[in-house]
């Protein structure tokens, strides 16, 4: 059977996406209504902590991982030897949330947060983590319709078990905990029994243990490619971590509650970018395994551009739209978070570039690039968090919520930046346009999104915070960058040969459909 093409994969991957939207809509609209702003934060607070450690244990082993498996299909003890990897991060993140439990450990740790939420919120981090590795995996061997449908069938399911538990007024912070572990844990499952059947229709073996020779490779294997990594996972969990934590120690878990709402709403934005990057990773990587270095500029040329401003489509809008955003989102509680979302709105822009950028040096081996980077980062990382978010006294800003959603999207915007620069020094792609193409591209939707916006508020629509009035905006705005995309196919990175091209396939696509008299 022929694998997917990545046309056909990507439609799959947004359309999952497209669902997954309903499922980030209704939490994003329910919890912070039902759990309020403070316990709001120490949800999120709670499982950041755990999360940033799941992602310190994994040193990149899981994009290793994904690596390996694109090249050697077949090779399913690949697979089983790192379920084993899977088992050692559950434990070690176990063992962490245990040790939450000692008041001189987790009072530290986690200030004024009720301790026992650590072993739920360590739970919920392993299976968010695990669930990421399963769903690599079949993107890896070419399975990405059947995952991504299985995973909109779950998506889809746990939204109206989170709606059923508001309705009956039984959501709370331990029916959320519920809901998330059975929704985590029957997307793992699907992912299993879709690799499984991947395996059976291609007549390949099950996933089985390593012989021990095999054992001792992977781990070569992975020791080569991951050791570099130690440094910038260590200091990307502990400049995520620490950052979140003062802006815990220095205004509490309402602060805490509005950064979150302002994260989930950028997550939301980023959710149409994220269904491409990881196949576009994966040509990447195969790539790099033909060595055609031309390839992989081709690749990056033609996606980065438009991964960016589809990420823009929904972040200008965001930003535009802040008021109505937070009265969705959150309800009247969480006024305040306006700003927060507004600025964290333009988080989603770079994270494209960053991934891609990213996969490169995986896939090259370079990840001693990525360790030296990350060590800058933290440099310049925590001193802007600790300007952003320190009172005056000890030399700060004490901007709260606003100043870590401004410190995220500053400093992502440099180390992208510097990323990209350092690929188009061994890729044959051009930094400076796209480098250029990043602000003139902004600029455009940014001016569409306040234009639609003050036109719907002048025309009697309703106010800035209407929802009806958000509702017309989104229609007007979405009419208008489809004409300047149409009008200026440079804004999507594309030439009009490009553009001419892609209809003359999409009519001999449909031509080909047609069935012959």
């Amino acid at each position: 059977m022929p694998s997917d093409t990545l046309a056909r994969r990507y439609i799959f991957k947004l359309v999952a996406n497209m669902a997954s939207v309903p499922v980030y809509l209704a939490m994003e609209a329910i919890l912070p209504r039902a759990l309020g702003p403070a316990m709001y934060g120490n949800y999120s607070f709670a499982t950041s902590i755990f999360q940033q450690l799941s992602g310190f244990l994994d040193m990149g082993t899981s994009t290793c991982f994904y690596n390996a498996l694109s090249r050697r299909q077949q090779e399913t003890e690949l697979v089983g030897f790192y379920t084993g990897v899977g088992w050692l991060v559950a434990i070690i993140t176990l063992v962490a949330a245990l040790c939450m439990q000692i008041p001189a450990i987790g009072g530290i740790v986690m200030p004024d947060v009720p301790l026992w939420l650590a072993p739920p919120a360590a739970l919920w981090a392993f299976l968010t983590w695990w669930g990421r590795v399963l769903r690599s995996m079949n993107d890896a061997v070419g399975a990405t319709v059947a995952s991504e449908t299985a995973r909109t069938t779950v998506s889809l399911l746990a939204v109206a078990l989170l709606i059923l538990l508001f309705l009956g007024d039984v959501l709370n912070i331990a029916t959320l905990f519920l809901q998330q572990y059975l929704m985590l844990a029957a997307t793992a499952i699907c992912y299993r029994r879709v690799t499984r059947k991947h395996w059976e229709r291609n007549g390949i073996p099950p996933s089985s243990r390593p012989s021990p020779r095999q054992r001792r490779r992977y781990v070569r294997e992975f020791f080569d490619y991951s050791h570099p990594l130690f440094i910038q996972s260590l200091l990307s969990f502990l400049l995520l971590t620490s950052e979140r934590w003062l802006l815990q120690w220095f205004d509490g878990s309402v602060e805490q509650g509005f950064f979150a709402l302002s994260q989930k709403v950028s997550m939301a934005c980023f959710l149409f970018v994220s269904a491409m990057t990881p196949l576009v990773m994966r040509e990447l990587s195969i790539a790099w395994g033909d060595k055609d270095l031309d390839a992989m500029g081709r690749l990056l040329s033609r996606f980065a551009p438009l991964l960016y401003v589809v990420a823009a489509y929904f972040s200008c809008f965001t930003l535009a739209e802040g008021p109505a955003m937070v009265r969705l989102f959150g309800g009247a509680e969480f006024v305040a978070a306006i700003i927060p979302v507004q600025v964290m709105a333009l988080y989603p822009l770079h994270q494209a570039y960053g991934q891609l950028a990213g996969s490169v040096f995986h896939a090259t081996g370079r990840t001693h690039i990525l360790r030296n980077i990350a060590a800058l980062e933290c440099v310049y990382g925590f001193g802007t968090a600790w300007v952003c978010l320190a009172p005056a006294e000890y030399f700060g800003l004490n901007l709260g919520a606003t100043g870590l959603a401004i410190k995220t999207v500053l400093v992502q915007y440099v180390t992208v930046n510097v990323y990209f620069w350092l690929v188009s020094r061994f890729l044959p792609l051009s930094f400076k346009r796209n480098f250029l193409h990043q602000l003139w591209s902004l600029a455009v939707l940014l001016a569409v999104a306040f234009l639609s916006r003050e036109v719907t508020v002048h025309m009697g629509f309703g106010s800035v915070d209407s929802i009806w009035r958000f509702l017309v905006s989104g229609v007007c705005y979405s009419v208008a960058v489809a004409a300047v995309c149409w009008s200026c196919p440079a804004l999507l990175g594309l030439s009009r040969q490009d553009v001419r091209e892609f209809v003359i396939r999409i009519r001999l696509h449909y031509k080909k459909d047609v069935p012959e008299a």
